[in-house]
């Protein structure tokens, strides 16, 4: 079926006569371009929001894509504390208190176990400006254990959290997990000279090769802690 239409064309082509125009995603069945919605969130949901954007006809035909896409946005996960408020769909946290003796930590949902997981976050104040007490990064199931990009310096954090929040600095990854403690991942002061509001901070964590690594405002970044 495919070669007559070919030659069809090329013969059109040739003899300068005019051809109809390829027709556009709007122009395609509702069920195409779900299709084609559905094909694109397996890659990344950003990829179905991006095709959402291509025209209003495009965007009504992908709402339930859009949907699923939605469904797989990390979100806050924390228990009722007086110390942050959750806002945006519990896609926003923001300290609004501090206890002396105990660290804020504040993790999202459970990851994939293979393939490779890629999220972003935005911060949108610092105190001073400049990422200081603020690190992004991964965590264990049980969050007792996490490996972060310290935004203040560029290095990586291995950190670990007691039963009461408590947090230690000095304490052994599990068994079987790297430390990468102050290993340079970024530029040093990377967001105390350029500043951290409106920094986003880009994670990727391959699963199957097991190394993590970061990007700050779109530019490069080196594995750090794997």
């Amino acid at each position: 079926l495919a070669s007559p239409m070919c030659s069809s064309l090329l013969a059109s082509d040739l003899a300068g006569g005019a051809t109809a125009p390829p027709p556009t995603l709007e122009d395609l069945p509702d069920e195409v371009v779900d299709l084609v919605g559905r094909f694109a969130l397996s890659n990344s949901p950003r990829d179905v929001l991006r095709l959402r954007c291509v025209c209003s006809g495009v965007r009504n035909k992908c709402g339930s894509v859009r949907e699923l896409a939605e469904a797989r946005r990390l979100r806050w996960r924390v228990s009722d504390d007086w110390r942050w408020r959750v806002s945006n769909h519990g896609r926003t946290i923001t300290v609004v208190g501090r206890s002396a003796d105990v660290e804020l930590w504040a993790t999202g949902g459970l990851l994939p176990r293979t393939g490779a997981s890629t999220w972003a976050v935005r911060v949108d104040h610092s105190r001073s400006n400049d990422g200081n007490g603020l690190w992004v990064g991964v965590c264990d199931t049980a969050a007792r254990c996490s490996w972060g990009l310290f935004l203040l310096s560029g290095r990586m954090r291995c950190a670990s959290q007691d039963a009461d929040g408590r947090l230690d600095f000095g304490a052994a990854p599990p068994d079987g997990y790297p430390s990468g403690t102050y290993k340079r991942v970024l530029q040093s002061g990377c967001l105390a000279r350029a500043g951290a509001a409106g920094a986003v901070v880009e994670v990727t964590l391959d699963h199957d090769a097991g190394s993590l690594s970061f990007r700050v405002n779109g530019g490069g970044g080196r594995p750090g802690g794997a």
